[in-house]
């Protein structure tokens, strides 16, 4: 699965990268971003969590079939 986050949307407040610093990163950039794509199919929940914590419902996940 692909996880995108919205830099349009993205505030960079940080909840992402608290609950899955494997995936997320807030780096030098004033947003989100996802450091590990694919995710693994087993990271989902972890992912679900991510996107149900952040605030501005920047992060969403693109499966295959819609790539």
């Amino acid at each position: 699965m692909k996880v995108v986050v919205d830099p349009d949307t993205c505030l960079g407040c940080g909840v992402c990268e608290s609950i899955a610093p494997e995936i997320f990163e807030l780096g030098e950039e004033v947003y989100a971003t996802v450091i590990l794509n694919p995710v693994p199919e087993q990271m989902r929940d972890i992912v679900d969590e991510a996107i149900a914590e952040c605030p501005e419902e920047a992060i969403s996940i693109v499966e295959d079939e819609d790539l």
